[in-house]
């Protein structure tokens, strides 16, 4: 069920990222830190697909989905060719898994 996702997405970024990104803050883990901002931004992206998904079902049509690049340092998800760097780690393109 994609409005499932939107919700899960939703509460990813609204209260469990930025919850335990304040605790790796206060434990000074810096490597906790960065990941848990990774997390965060990519959960993002993932919330406008879910929710652009649902928008064109809704409307009784088919998804088109091109292929799908992940970065393998974030996790940031991108349709279409890669990027030449990641905007969320700034990855190079390298990085990005492809899956079509």
């Amino acid at each position: 069920n994609l409005q499932d996702g939107i919700d899960g997405e939703t509460f990813e970024i609204e209260e469990m990222y930025p919850a335990y990104k304040v605790v790796a803050e206060l434990q000074e883990e810096k490597g906790a830190v960065r990941s848990t901002h990774y997390a965060l931004e990519a959960e993002k992206i993932h919330a406008v697909m879910f929710t652009d998904a649902k928008k064109t079902v809704m409307e009784k049509k088919d998804i088109e989905i091109g292929t799908i690049q992940i970065c393998d340092i974030c996790g940031y998800t991108h349709d279409g060719d890669a990027p030449d760097k990641c905007p969320i780690c700034s990855a190079p393109k390298s990085k990005f898994l492809a899956f079509d």
